[in-house]
């Protein structure tokens, strides 16, 4: 399983990166957003279940592909072991930021849609699931430090696609470092 998930996040890395390195080469290059998230997230279904991420959430990699479009790929991985038993989360997820001040590192706010897939290991007998969702949402980026480093808050909600679905609320602060 755990195998699966870094072949995968591989191949996206892989299929993202090429196209964001050529993009930079015609226009003079840009930055390239390193980021990491916490959050809490709140599901509006039955049961009701309340997700608290601090202080990492989830790590963020973003490739401009111009002024007012960012493609932002992100992964978060726990694992959890004692007593013989282990639990395993991942989620992959592809969100594209839509900045209409044109300013990739400034002050600013964004809306950022998005599509992933999450999933869960449990050892003795537990057995694996995952789902696709899909979502938005919508924040502000707050630069500091010369514009090199930039807190980020996002409201967003999500929806999953499988066994009914399933719906959810979540808010997110997160600090970015730009890499020119």
């Amino acid at each position: 399983m755990m195998k699966r998930i870094v072949v995968l996040g591989a191949i996206a890395l892989a299929l993202v990166a090429p196209a964001a390195n050529a993009q930079r080469a015609r226009s003079g290059g840009g930055p390239v957003e390193l980021g990491i998230d916490g959050g809490i997230s709140f599901g509006l279904d039955d049961p009701h279940v309340t997700v608290v991420s601090l202080p990492i959430q989830d790590f963020r990699l973003g490739y401009f592909v111009d002024d007012k479009l960012e493609l932002e790929p992100r992964f978060s991985l726990n694992s959890i072991h004692g007593g013989g038993a282990s639990l395993t989360t991942y989620s992959i997820e592809l969100g594209v930021l839509f900045l209409p001040s044109g300013d990739r590192v400034g002050k600013g706010l964004y809306i950022r849609p998005f599509l992933g897939t999450v999933g869960v290991s449990v050892s003795g007998g537990g057995g694996n699931n995952n789902s696709g969702y899909g979502g938005a949402g919508v924040g502000l980026k707050l630069p500091f430090a010369d514009r090199r480093l930039a807190t980020r808050m996002e409201a967003n909600y999500s929806h999953g696609f499988s066994n009914g679905g399933s719906n959810q609320i979540g808010i997110a602060v997160g600090l970015s470092f730009f890499t020119r």
